[in-house]
């Protein structure tokens, strides 16, 4: 789906019509009621919508809902997301927020090393990597062996000590 933008003057004059109306209206209405807090301003904005609607309001051509219902394929947690384009490295990693992720090699293509890819956050906090509308799932890449070394270097114990 995409976002269908106003391009022309007549429907750009339509939605800076209605903000002009209503920040001159209302503040005149706010003004006359001597709405002086945020409650009292609810309060008067409350009384005008319906008012404002009644006057200038235009009832739909057509009756019912103007949404097209949802297509099955449509991953809505792909849409609703942090997306961020990264190339893979060599040794077949994406670096994602201080985060190294490992892909898998799948049947089509043994190696996504040089490709570019869309690093999906998701709302639920999981990460997702998508090549050209596939969704692969990394995990998280082990450690490099530099860190491992030093990690599991233990300090010397005398013989004596045995």
């Amino acid at each position: 789906m995409a976002q269908v933008f106003a391009h022309s003057p007549e429907a750009k004059g339509r939605v800076e019509r209605i903000s002009g109306t209503l920040q001159d209206r209302l503040v005149a209405e706010l003004r006359l009621a001597g709405a002086r807090t945020l409650t009292e301003a609810n309060d008067v904005l409350e009384g005008f919508l319906p008012r404002f609607n009644a006057r200038f309001g235009v009832p739909a051509v057509q009756t019912g809902s103007a949404y097209r219902p949802l297509e099955a394929r449509c991953d809505v947690g792909g849409v609703l997301c942090v997306k961020e384009w990264r190339r893979v490295s060599r040794d077949n990693t994406v670096q994602y927020q201080g985060r190294t992720l490992h892909l898998y090699p799948g049947l089509d293509r043994p190696s996504y090393a040089g490709a570019r890819v869309e690093v999906q956050e998701r709302l639920s906090g999981s990460v997702l990597v998508s090549y050209r509308w596939k969704i692969l799932t990394p995990e998280e890449a082990p450690p490099l062996a530099v860190t491992l070394r030093a990690s599991s270097i233990s300090p010397v114990v005398p013989v004596e000590a045995w």
